[in-house]
């Protein structure tokens, strides 16, 4: 589904008025330029955003009941890098990049179940669940090897309501703190318990991953871009956004009847899965943005997780993840199924869209033009592109080889 659209202050679920001002940006009063269009297609500056954006930031795994049982593992491919994430004997979860410290071999793939160890496919090398380097076949013909330096490399991980994240390199706010109070949110729906529900979907698109997240934070597109959503959904005025990045924005079905059958559907059968949750959240869409590559989307039957994930200036991969509870009922499972067969198509829509877009910015001369207030969430992330990547608030492109030198620069001059 497309984003959360301007984010005003609102109150969440149970949160008290002083704690909320205390914590929100008011994205509404904010104005500021578009990133200019070299920053969507230059190679140096993608390099420094995966850093700044990918590596040094939370990113999504899957949920904790993937890895229940000792020896279940799960992996996620992050562009160039790839992360496993292990249940460990002491059942305890641990997250270490998905490489064998002896010649960089990959050492697992999607999801499984390790037998007491993780052994890596090439020569052998082994480890224990907690990355400790275990046995290395011939070990008699490495001079003065000491094995317990080589174990696997473990990084930062946290689990938010049964969500799991990990982060490799840097450090800052938890996940937690990110999500603030917002995350009574996830308390109401019972995300915690949830399980899979429906197949991994991925898709790659030929756009920047930037264009797919401007994409993803208005909803000024929508009654063009999206007819169907357009006829399901209204905007409310509950929406937010944090100074963390993350935003959330609240949608409500529409009384009117939609002349599309699989819409009118799910309209009509909407109110089975009411039951589960509290009535101020009934009937309706709770999406969350996770700046800058992450939508999280909490309908009464299901969770859907929204993942760009880059793999160069020019392409990106999206992944998208269902989770729900354990024992669905006959109708939270039809529910399930219609709501895939009318966000699906949404996902579509919205390739299409930014492939439009991605292809328009290389166009000669082209300067962007003003943002709406239905794109005040674009300011703020661009605003933390250029916080984080200073050289990409340049009108024009640096010379070739010179963005990565002008980027030092700019962060060691004086704020």
């Amino acid at each position: 589904m497309s984003g959360s659209g301007k984010m005003k202050r609102e109150k969440g679920p149970d949160v008290d008025d002083s704690t909320q001002a205390a914590s929100t940006a008011k994205s509404g009063d904010h104005k500021v330029n578009p990133l200019s269009p070299w920053t969507y297609r230059n190679v140096e500056l993608f390099e420094l955003e995966y850093e700044a954006f990918f590596l040094r930031r939370w990113q999504f795994v899957g949920h904790v009941n993937e890895v229940a049982q000792t020896g279940d593992y799960m992996t996620v491919d992050l562009g160039r890098d790839s992360v496993i994430v292990v249940r460990g004997k002491s059942g305890q979860l641990k997250a270490f990049l998905n490489v064998c410290r002896h010649r960089g071999s990959r050492l697992l793939d999607g999801r499984g179940t390790c037998n007491r160890v993780i052994r890596c496919p090439y020569h052998g090398w082994t480890y224990t669940l907690d990355g400790e380097l275990f046995r290395v076949p011939k070990k008699e013909n490495f001079a003065d090897f000491d094995q317990s330096g080589h174990g696997l490399h473990e990084i930062e991980l946290e689990v938010f309501h049964g969500l799991v994240f990990v982060r490799i390199k840097g450090d800052g706010p938890t996940i937690t703190e990110d999500f603030a109070h917002t995350g009574d949110y996830f308390t109401a729906y019972g995300v915690a318990d949830y399980v899979p529900c429906l197949q991994v979907s991925t898709q790659v698109w030929n756009a920047n991953w930037k264009v797919a997240w401007d994409n993803y934070l208005e909803n000024y597109h929508i009654p063009v871009g999206h007819p169907g959503l357009n006829r399901l959904l209204r905007e409310t005025d509950e929406a937010e956004e944090l100074p963390s990045g993350v935003s959330y924005g609240v949608f409500r079905l529409r009384d009117k009847p939609s002349s599309i059958d699989v819409e009118q559907k799910y309209q009509q059968q909407f109110h089975c899965a009411n039951a589960r949750i509290p009535e101020r959240i009934r009937h309706k869409w709770v999406q969350f943005g996770v700046t800058g590559n992450l939508g999280i989307d909490l309908y009464p039957e299901m969770l859907d997780m929204f993942q760009l994930v880059p793999l160069g200036p020019e392409k990106t991969l999206i992944r998208t993840c269902y989770y729900g509870h354990k024992h669905p009922t006959h109708e939270e499972t039809h529910l399930r199924e219609l709501n895939f067969r009318i966000n699906d198509p949404v996902n579509e829509e919205d390739r299409v869209l930014c492939e439009r877009v991605h292809t328009g910015l290389g166009t000669t001369g082209y300067s962007p033009g003003p943002l709406s207030s239905e794109e005040s969430s674009i300011c703020l992330f661009h605003d933390k592109v250029r916080e984080l990547v200073p050289v990409s608030a340049l009108r024009d492109q640096p010379l070739h080889g010179q963005v990565a030198a002008e980027n030092t620069r700019l962060l060691n001059l004086p704020r």
